[in-house]
């Protein structure tokens, strides 16, 4: 079974020295207030998910300020 979570990517910081990128998303708040959002909300009010990536292409899919839904889904 998958259990899908909706996170704002907070930040986006390149390191400059080595390229890689620090992605930073914590769960949706209901900042802006939607139906959606407070669903989401109510089952996951809190945590974080940091992501250093070494891709250029692939950190660049992720836009601070922006929501993504994340899918968590077992290795069988």
């Amino acid at each position: 079974m998958t259990v899908r979570a909706k996170f704002t990517c907070q930040q986006n910081k390149i390191d400059h020295e080595d390229g890689a990128a620090t992605v930073i998303l914590t769960p949706v708040t209901t900042n802006p207030p939607s139906e959606e959002n407070l669903t989401f909300w109510k089952a996951t009010p809190a945590g974080q998910i940091e992501l250093q990536i070494d891709n250029p292409q692939a950190s660049a899919q992720f836009t601070p300020g922006a929501d993504y839904y994340v899918d968590f889904t077992p290795v069988a």
